[in-house]
């Protein structure tokens, strides 16, 4: 299989000699025996990749060597680019090949080139003579050929195979979770403890802790329940803060003028007199639970707190009384269960068996994972995407190395396996990818998407846009086991976060630096600059005031949660080939460093929570190559005139209270406009431009306004979402202006309203749709309750000002979210028979005159979740178990009151 890194440098030289075809004009025969002879290469790269997996260290010096070649012809081409642009920015193109063609200065630097391209060649020519020396064999046709037919393959098979739940992975733990919930609720303990759940990476530990987070008993047990991820790399003061936020409802921000003893003792007030449980995972710190514990009071009313460890000294320094709860691994019945769970996930609705002829296989493949859950996930995984035949299974079998060490290595050997069997080299280094991200985080999959595409590790295809092959990427990682669903939209299930196992995560970091995709740091493993040997580097929870990135040839840089004086001269010296540059939470950088405006190869400038960032230079409109710019968390309040400039602009994420320029409508291929602000002049101006936008946000409107956005609005064939926000007054016209758009999916309105149109009149495809302060003096129901495709409904703070609401027989055919919240009037609600028939969850918070669950709710039988929030007293006492509303609700797998 080709190396990820490899592979990308082959496409993007490619990519290229096709797109860059007028300034390559010199030197475009050079790069085109560059491009042939690495993709000559490329077909050995298989065999290579082989061996050194099983310690040849000549065929890893070759791969090393090929892909050092690559780097180095990527850096020429991307230098001798940069040059021509600048010259073209300055003169214009015309003028410059004019000036190029006659005068010695410009002959002089194509000669330059010329001449390092051969030195390029001689290099090339030294490896593949090599080659033959170490006897690397050519094992197959290029992947190249096949990816366009793979991918078709996986898209097929992405709505064949349901997601799993983490749930599955509890196989064979149900004593286990016994045991736990008995200590956790036993009345007879009265004291603060501590319990721990100790084991190896991969046992089960968080899916397990999970599971008895999320127990109804647990939840009706304790007043408080809170989870936190610990990790490596902590923070007490930040971690405090997340605590804090979550028992009394307060923004971080609001307590950012507390030290650590000023949070402790807030936290310690908040949970006094409270029985409270407190989920601490993945704890490395032997020395944890004494730097935090001040913060919790010991009232003698059975107050818990739960952690997970790999390591028995975390446990035994957290609480010496209580016993670590060390968990086993798996027998044979239950690993084979748990298998063929993973294995055969379509079958979910029925008995799981294994057919027959692969029973034998399957039940060899399962002891060599000798118990481990995640390994069981992981190879079950990879055999649901692989056809059901055994000698397919026998090749799998075949490819494992059956030396077993009997000492932890085999889950890695499995996970090996796993990333060797991923397809091709873009879903390989999608994988990779995933190790930029720091441990245990939760990864927002839109973000890893368009980062994945700017990348380019997401090809282009006729039928698909490449947003559309990034999902299948991703859907096919989940499928895999490879990636674990965080959370997913209410509305269409879709993945919203991810997160990676922790074993996984240092199988990818190692990987990734090992093919020279990408290194990750952290306080906990910090680098120098020499052992940065791949185009990207990622910092995680860094802290340092004197790295210096001269000397390095990136084309990514990735800052979380870290802090680097960015806007120092030295620190981004000779970056300027960077394509991606994601400071996001780099909270100290006040300005952009002046460097930042030779970068024209840049395409993603992520400045997500850098909150002392308050202007862009004007210089950025010079990033001729950027398609996305996130300014959202700065304090930048308004955008340079310059970005409208930048024609390759596809996303703008900014602030709500952010100023556009107004000749933003100069931007006709942008498809992604959020939070904009509509004062300047920009609404007005584009109301016949941008016609590519998909998705629209728009903030703090003006009454005279509406006319002209409900214009732009019209002509917005492609518009999939809007929301509007911040505005006092609409009209129901947005909505009316939309309704022939059959593309349009999700709509937000935030502000008065008065009155709904009638229902004809709504986007026929409309899904979701959220409603807020839109002040309706008649019940809004019978009006909603007609949109037929509508599958998520949200009222807000004020969308209501009546106190009775009614749900009409047969209303709401396919709706399966409905969250109701801060309705301050309503007193009375009533659900009629087959209203609403395939609801799934129901959310009410903050109805404070609501009275009692509705009547109708007990025949609501596709209803699976509840969650009652801040609702009084009265209210909730009727819900419980014994009330008088229980029996409209008992039947209900999942209620969650607080």
């Amino acid at each position: 299989m080709s190396n990820p890194a490899i592979s990308f440098v082959i496409q993007k030289l490619t990519n290229l000699l096709i797109e860059e075809a007028v300034l390559l004009f010199r030197v475009r025969d050079q790069v085109n025996w560059v491009l042939v002879e690495l993709k000559r290469m490329q077909c050995f790269l298989k065999d290579a990749d082989s061996r050194q997996r099983k310690g040849d260290e000549l065929a890893k010096n070759w791969v090393r060597e090929v892909r050092d070649v690559a780097f180095d012809a990527e850096d020429v081409i991307d230098t001798y680019l940069l040059k021509v642009e600048h010259l073209r920015q300055k003169k214009g193109l015309l003028v410059f090949v004019k000036r190029y063609s006659c005068f010695s200065s410009e002959l002089k630097a194509r000669h330059k080139i010329g001449a390092k391209i051969n030195r390029i060649k001689t290099k090339i020519q030294d490896i593949s003579d090599s080659r033959a020396r170490y006897g690397i064999l050519n094992i197959g046709e290029s992947e190249e050929a096949r990816i366009d037919f793979i991918d078709e393959n996986l898209q097929a098979r992405r709505n064949l195979s349901p997601y799993l739940s983490d749930d599955t992975t509890v196989i064979g733990f149900h004593h286990d979770m016994e045991v736990l919930l008995n200590q956790l609720t036993d009345v007879r303990n009265l004291r603060r403890s501590v319990l721990s759940i100790v084991g190896m990476g991969g046992l089960g530990k968080t899916t397990l802790a999970k599971k008895i987070y999320s127990n109804d008993m647990i939840k009706r047990h304790f007043d408080v329940c809170v989870w936190m991820t610990i990790s490596q790399v902590y923070r007490v003061t930040d971690l405090l803060k997340i605590i804090i936020s979550r028992v009394v409802g307060l923004r971080r921000d609001e307590l950012e003028g507390l030290d650590e003893s000023g949070l402790k003792e807030k936290l310690l007030n908040s949970l006094n007199g409270r029985r409270y449980l407190i989920v601490m995972d993945d704890v490395w710190d032997k020395n944890f639970w004494t730097r935090i514990k001040g913060a919790f009071p010991n009232d003698v009313n059975g107050s818990r707190v739960l952690i997970t460890t790999r390591v028995i000294e975390v446990a035994s320094f957290a609480d010496p009384i209580t016993i670590p709860y060390e968990l086993s691994f798996l027998p044979e019945d239950r690993s084979w269960e748990l298998f063929l769970l993973k294995a055969f996930p379509t079958r979910l609705d029925s008995h799981v068996s294994c057919p027959e002829e692969l029973e034998d296989i399957g039940r060899q493949l399962v002891k060599r994972c000798e118990g481990l859950p995640l390994a069981l996930v992981v190879l079950g995984g990879l055999l649901s995407r692989k056809d059901p035949d055994p000698a397919v299974w026998s090749e799998v079998a075949d490819r494992m190395d059956w030396n077993s060490t009997h000492d932890g290595q085999e889950c890695l050997k499995i996970l090996a396996l796993s990333y060797c069997d991923l397809p091709h080299h873009y879903l390989k280094s999608c994988f990779l990818y995933l190790a930029a991200f720091p441990e245990d985080s939760e990864i927002l999959t839109s973000k890893l998407i368009k980062l994945w595409a700017v990348e380019g590790f997401i090809p282009e295809r006729e039928r698909q846009t490449v947003e559309e092959i990034g999902w299948g990427y991703l859907d096919e990682l989940v499928q895999r086991c490879m990636v674990q669903v965080v959370k997913v939209r209410d509305y269409d299930k879709s993945v919203k976060k991810i997160r990676i196992h922790d074993v996984l995560h240092e199988f990818c970091i190692a990987e990734a630096r090992e093919v020279g995709l990408i290194n990750a740091s952290s306080t906990y493993s910090a680098m120098t600059v020499a052992q940065v040997t791949s185009r990207r580097l990622a910092l995680q929870n860094y802290r340092s005031s004197d790295w210096c990135f001269t000397g390095l040839k990136l084309r990514t840089l990735l800052l979380f949660n870290s802090s680097v004086p960015i806007t120092n001269p030295l620190v981004l010296h000779g970056l300027k080939l960077l394509r991606v540059i994601d400071l996001e939470g780099a909270g100290s950088v006040v300005n952009l460093p002046k460097e930042i405006e030779r970068m024209i190869h840049l395409r993603y400038m992520g400045l997500r929570n850098c909150t002392s960032l308050l202007r862009l230079p004007p210089t950025v409109g010079n990033l001729c190559s950027l398609r996305v710019l996130d300014v959202r968390n700065t304090g930048i309040v308004k955008l340079p005139e310059e970005v409208c400039n930048i024609q390759t602009l596809r996303i703008i994420n900014m602030e709500w209270f952010c100023l556009l320029p107004s000749n933003i409508c100069n931007l006709n291929y942008l498809q992604i406009l959020k939070h904009a602000c509509a004062a300047g002049g920009w609404v007005e101006r584009c109301s016949r431009e941008m016609i590519n936008l998909q998705v629209l946000g728009i903030s703090a409107l003006a009454s005279s306004q509406l006319p002209t956005l409900c214009h732009l609005l019209g002509n917005l064939t492609h518009l999939i979402s809007l929301k509007v926000q911040r505005t006092s007054l609409l009209s129901s016209s947005i909505i009316t202006t939309l309704s022939s758009n059959r593309q349009f999916r999700k709509l937000e309105l935030h502000g008065m309203l008065h009155k709904l149109p009638d229902h004809h009149l709504f986007p026929q495809n409309l899904s979701k749709l959220t409603l807020r302060a839109s002040m309706f003096e008649d019940d809004p129901m019978p009006v909603l309750e007609k949109l037929r495709n509508l599958i998520v409904l949200r009222l807000m703070k004020g969308t209501y000002a009546g106190k009775e609401m009614v749900c009409s027989a047969g209303g709401f055919p396919r709706l399966r979210v409905l969250e109701i919240s801060c309705l301050e009037y309503l007193e009375c609600w009533r659900i009629e028979d087959c209203s609403m028939a395939n609801l799934f969850y129901l959310s009410i918070s903050v109805c404070k005159k609501l009275s009692m669950l509705p009547e109708g709710l007990g025949r609501a039988s596709s209803l699976q979740e509840l969650k009652l929030s801040r609702m009084p007293q009265d209210f909730n006492a009727r819900a419980r178990e014994g009330g008088e509303d229980w029996h409209k609700i008992s039947h209900l797998p999942s209620i969650t009151i607080y």
